[in-house]
């Protein structure tokens, strides 16, 4: 990837979303294809009125500054989308606004947001919109690790949902069973999801691949670990979207790591710089007690070690993973324990979030 200057300049334009909108999936063109589509019901419930092209552009803009790591820009633009007459574009905006805004430490923001896309969950707008609504709920509250409060889409609208959408939603699936440390039906959800995916929903297949490669690593399935995560390598490098990347850092286990770290050093910088932020305002909401333990005093490479290690990786196995010496691993625990005032590996697991 390029220097943040080269990526600044990466805008997409109203040409790019109209040369792209009969593209199923492609780019994030892709968004108002999901939201617009017909579905498989037939329902007259569902029809709805086409936003201007000035809206297409917006979210479309707002997706792609979001998947740049982007935040600032991100949420201004999701901010005015917010207030859309069209309710799938509002609701949409309201959940990339919620996690714009995790970047930015703005906690009061996002929990106003993810209180405000409960309230659309409950309400009684059609069947399509509030379809979209449950997604929207479900894919936060994993994000967040509700634990017990994350709300199980319900089945009887599913007809309601492009293909695109019920793809997004068994990530967040295979996310959740993934916390849960169903790692064996975490990867086959995420499998399943990338062959109904085939070629398309390039955006979607970012995050499919990085579910599968988590769980993956955990059930010490290296070679596939690493397919999974080059594939998503692959898709996202050409229009630098590095936020998937970031997102899913610590559950990645040492992967970025491996694959970025040495062999490409600026977007590895890049991405490092980003994990701090977004982690210290991901942990600010989701445990606010260890935010200023473990996201302030690790650099992403001690995360992604201490996370190897708290899920019981051997200092070998480490050593082997990450291509480096024993002694070395051996040296970075050392430092990981002393920054967190534990003294054994046992003690990690109190310190990390899952």
């Amino acid at each position: 990837m390029e220097e943040k200057d080269s990526i600044n300049s990466k805008e997409i334009t109203q040409g790019d979303v109209s040369r792209t909108s009969q593209q199923c999936g492609k780019g994030t063109d892709a968004i108002i294809e999901y939201l617009f589509a017909p579905s498989d019901s037939s329902s007259s419930d569902e029809k709805t009125e086409m936003p201007s092209n000035e809206e297409k552009y917006a979210i479309a803009n707002m997706v792609h500054l979001y998947l740049q790591a982007r935040y600032e820009e991100a949420a201004a633009e999701a901010d005015r989308c917010v207030d859309s007459n069209h309710p799938e574009i509002s609701a949409f905006a309201l959940l990339a606004h919620s996690v714009a805004n995790v970047a930015l430490n703005k906690t009061n923001v996002v929990q106003q947001d993810y209180q405000a896309l409960q309230k659309k969950a409950k309400s009684t707008e059609n069947q399509r919109v509030s379809a979209f609504n449950d997604v929207y709920h479900f894919v936060l509250s994993v994000f967040f690790h509700l634990g017990g409060e994350t709300t199980p889409v319900p089945p009887d609208n599913r007809s309601y949902r492009p293909e695109g959408v019920r793809l997004f939603m068994l990530y967040a699936r295979s996310y959740a069973l993934y916390l849960q440390q169903e790692y064996a039906q975490a990867l086959g959800v995420a499998e399943a999801a990338l062959m109904l995916a085939g070629g398309r929903h390039e955006l979607i297949r970012i995050y499919l691949n990085l579910a599968a490669s988590m769980a993956a690593i955990n059930l010490s399935r290296f070679e596939q670990a690493d397919r999974f995560f080059l594939n998503a390598l692959e898709i996202a490098k050409p229009n630098h979207y590095i936020q998937p990347f970031i997102g899913h850092h610590g559950p990645l286990q040492g992967l970025v790591e491996k694959h970025i770290r040495d062999r490409e050093p600026e977007l590895y910088k890049m991405i490092a710089e980003k994990v701090i932020r977004f982690r210290r305002g991901w942990t600010e909401i989701h445990n606010s007690q260890s935010s200023n333990k473990v996201t302030s005093l690790l650099t992403p490479y001690e995360f992604a070690l201490a996370m190897m290690a708290a899920k019981g990786k051997t200092n070998q196995e480490i050593a082997d993973y990450l291509h480096i010496s024993i002694n070395t691993v051996k040296a970075h625990l050392s430092a990981i324990y002393q920054k967190l005032c534990i003294t054994k590996r046992s003690e990690l697991k109190k310190c990390l979030n899952k």
